[in-house]
């Protein structure tokens, strides 16, 4: 029952995908959006090994997505949303860090790159 409960549970919380909106990122769950505010957006940076080697703090660690608080040595203390590791987007913030992943990092980059010359 314990699996079953477990698999029910962490299903609400897939990341389905992102947009990009004027003021926020919105990441796209099975029945809500998440808003990341783009406020304090400094850079935006495509790097696949960005998830490698993190420890989750608090958060699901696979079961449908990456989702949650972890730390690593090379970017420190960050919120993840993410499906596939290997497509990792790095947002820093002045207060925070936030890694998603789009289908297309490159291109997502490329569209916040207006966002974080106006922050």
């Amino acid at each position: 029952m314990l699996p079953l409960i477990l698999i029910v549970g962490a299903a609400p919380f897939i990341v389905r995908g992102y947009t990009i909106t004027p003021d926020a990122i919105l990441v796209q769950r099975l029945f809500w959006d998440t808003r990341v505010p783009l406020a304090g957006l400094q850079s935006a940076q495509f790097d696949p090994g960005a998830l490698r080697w993190s420890i989750r703090t608090f958060g699901n660690g696979g079961l449908y997505s990456f989702t949650g608080w972890y730390w690593n040595r090379q970017i420190g203390a960050y919120r993840a949303f993410a499906t596939d590791t290997k497509r990792a987007v790095v947002l820093k913030f002045t207060r925070r860090t936030i890694v998603l992943t789009p289908d297309s990092p490159e291109d997502f980059v490329r569209e916040l790159s207006a966002y974080t010359a106006r922050s």
